[in-house]
């Protein structure tokens, strides 16, 4: 591939990825305790893997977010087995709260998120197995999130 072509591959990956940026650093941030320097490296690796497998890439713009979830997923479990038994205790609280937010979610919710962030499922499946309006699917999506983050809210100030 000339030059041209891989800065235009380049280009096209960035302005597909760059408006789920916030929300990458957000949940990496969220599931590496607040440690910035480790969010960004996350992110930064995040997104290395996700730009060397171009034929991985969502087809539907609506499935773009749910796949750097995953893929930071990845690469914070990849980080969370290569760290040494010492630092590994930071990582259980939060999924314990994490755990312990999403019991406290009605089915409908639970199911939502975790067919789009861990089962990679695009909010048009979604609408078309609900028979409703993707706008719909995104509400409740939305909605879902917000009590998770409340849960998550709740359970950090115990």
């Amino acid at each position: 591939m000339g030059r041209h072509a891989a800065d235009r591959t380049t280009e096209a990956f960035e302005r597909m990825v760059d408006p789920h940026l916030p929300a990458l650093r957000a949940y990496v941030l969220r599931n590496t305790g607040g440690d910035e320097v480790t969010a960004g490296a996350i992110v930064e690796e995040t997104l290395f893997r996700a730009a060397r497998e171009p034929g991985r890439h969502p087809r539907l713009a609506s499935g773009i977010r749910p796949w750097l979830m995953l893929a930071a997923r990845d690469v914070l479990r990849d980080a969370e087995r290569r760290a040494p038994a010492r630092h590994r205790d930071r990582t259980t609280a939060p999924a314990t709260r994490i755990v312990a937010a999403m019991r406290n979610l009605t089915p409908a919710h639970r199911e939502l998120i975790v067919r789009t962030l861990y089962g990679g499922a695009s909010l048009e499946d979604l609408a078309a197995d609900r028979g409703v309006p993707v706008a719909r699917i995104k509400s409740d999506l939305f909605l879902a999130m917000r009590a998770v983050r409340t849960g998550l809210d709740r359970h950090a100030t115990r």
